[in-house]
């Protein structure tokens, strides 16, 4: 069986078009606000020594927004969170599968899928090990630490661009 978690990216194994190639997509069901895109980038922005401190950045806000019953948003301001990692993590792996060859890229998808797994057990268990009333909302943050910490990962992964040189140095016409 597939944990739902898994089911975008078991999606993208199964089409005629191959992982790398997809373009990223939130999970069904939840929109990514481009409001929260640009808040993570700009936190991102900083350098990866930072990335860990912009997890949850989101979620917070939005769970300190709603006011009255925070225990109540704390799910869904965790799954809008996720989204926004879970995109930057599959591009990641769209990215990361261009410089693969095929089998290596068999076996990134072998692995994502596994991860999902995990994640999908572990969250749960712990989901189940709160008290009443806040299991969901500790799935759900659990989950979005996950995926927020695996896109960390994979984009650190990528080739960094160097800045390109110019072959000669400028010259100066009179």
């Amino acid at each position: 069986m597939i944990p739902l978690n898994a089911f975008p990216l078991f999606l993208l194994m199964v089409s005629a078009t191959p992982l790398w190639a997809q373009a990223p997509s939130p999970p069904p069901g939840r929109t990514v606000l481009a409001s929260d895109r640009a808040q993570l980038a700009a936190c991102l922005r900083e350098g990866r020594i930072a990335a860990p401190s912009c997890i949850g950045m989101i979620a917070v806000a939005c769970v300190r927004a709603t006011g009255v019953d925070q225990r109540a948003a704390e799910t869904g301001c965790a799954r809008r969170e996720e989204a926004v990692w879970r995109e930057r993590m599959l591009l990641a792996l769209r990215l990361k599968g261009r410089t693969l060859d095929a089998g290596q890229r068999n076996r990134v998808v072998a692995l994502q899928v596994a991860w999902e797994s995990f994640v999908a057990q572990k969250c749960a268990f712990y989901g189940t090990t709160q008290r009443e009333g806040w299991q969901l909302g500790r799935q759900a943050g659990c989950e979005l630490r996950e995926v927020a910490n695996r896109a960390i990962e994979l984009e650190a992964s990528l080739p960094q661009a160097q800045p390109r040189q110019p072959q000669a140095p400028p010259r100066i016409i009179r």
